[in-house]
């Protein structure tokens, strides 16, 4: 996640250089476009994360309930 923050960090300082200096004007509206899709690319991957996580928190807890159930198994044999 830290190198897409650091290439859309890096597309609005050539956005900000290039609007100041009017290089490339007609590619400006381009720079809202490329901007908005690695964003919405970095959404998507934190959505995917915060998923994944709270499937391994469910996945500890069913094994923590699971090793409860067995240590009274054990006292009784």
């Amino acid at each position: 996640m830290i190198i897409w923050s650091f290439v859309i960090f890096f597309v609005g300082v050539l956005a900000l250089v290039f609007h100041l200096f009017n290089i490339f004007e007609w590619f400006t509206p381009f720079w809202a476009i490329i901007l908005m899709a690695i964003s919405l690319g970095m959404l998507a991957r934190i959505s995917q994360k915060e998923r994944e996580r709270e499937k391994e928190k469910l996945v500890e807890r069913i094994q923590e309930l699971e090793a409860q159930l067995q240590k009274p198994e054990e006292k009784k044999q």
